[in-house]
């Protein structure tokens, strides 16, 4: 016959209930405390709160960028093409459509006076005569409405530094 510890069995299921106890305590405080903020709040100027709250036209955001762009690059006799669509929703675009819209803020202006991130080397730019790699890519499609239709090479320094404006596209998209 074999003796029967009556502490052992007990012990453990209060050790295990006291410790779950804790975990789930621990957790509902998390949910309560960092869960409301992540429910969707109401802003401000929302159809179910007409109420502007901006101190200037300077605090609105900027509208994302939509387009469609086919961009094939050439590098060393290899190519590859990609497709960068940009609906419009910086939360589920691909992070290139925000940061190419970033370059058309902060970037030269087309013939035309608008702000175009693609736009060509200005024919009265000096450039340095040196080529700075093979590469060359090839962007047609439609930013921002506008048709674009263009080829980006690195065979002088102005090229070059349109080149490295344009690395969201010319690189591959993750």
């Amino acid at each position: 016959m074999s003796k029967v510890n009556p502490r052992q069995g007990s012990s453990g299921s209060i050790g295990t209930a006291v410790l779950g106890s804790l975990c789930l305590g621990g957790a509902l405080a998390y949910a309560f405390a960092v869960g409301g903020s992540l429910m969707a709040q109401q802003q401000p100027g929302s159809p179910t709160n007409p109420e502007v709250d901006t101190v200037s036209e300077l605090s609105s955001l900027p509208e994302a960028p939509v387009g469609r762009l086919q961009i094939q690059v050439i590098d060393q006799g290899r190519a590859y093409v990609q497709n960068l669509t940009c609906e419009g929703d910086p939360e589920s675009d691909p992070a290139a459509c925000a940061e190419i819209a970033q370059i058309g803020t902060e970037q030269t202006e087309d013939q035309d006076g608008a702000e175009n991130p693609f736009a060509e080397v200005n024919g009265d730019a000096v450039c340095a005569e040196e080529e700075y790699g093979p590469q060359e890519a090839f962007i047609t499609g439609v930013w921002a409405g506008e048709e674009i239709n263009t080829q980006v090479t690195r065979i002088d320094s102005c090229e070059e530094a349109r080149w490295q404006r344009l690395r969201p596209v010319t690189d591959p998209l993750g």
